[in-house]
């Protein structure tokens, strides 16, 4: 019988702004890899492909054959 586990990966990426949206787009080209927007509300923290502006902090370009969202850790409360 398998098992289904999530695996936690690092990757060092630049982090474009949102009118950007040029620049990172050549780079995905060049590097062969994807689009992706940092989303966050509230806070949660999530990677999403492809381009969208709603809610994003960030584009940044990862390898290819990634899920469509990517989990990141929650911001911590600072007056916890």
């Amino acid at each position: 019988m398998s098992l289904k586990q999530t695996i936690y990966l690092a990757f060092d990426v630049e982090i474009f702004n949102t009118e950007e949206v040029a620049q990172a787009e050549k780079r995905a080209f060049e590097a062969n890899g994807e689009l992706y927007c940092w989303k966050t509300t509230g806070k949660s923290n999530w990677l999403e492909k492809d381009i969208s502006l709603s809610d994003v902090l960030g584009i940044l370009v990862l390898p290819k054959q990634l899920p469509e969202q990517i989990d990141m850790p929650d911001d911590e409360n600072d007056f916890d």
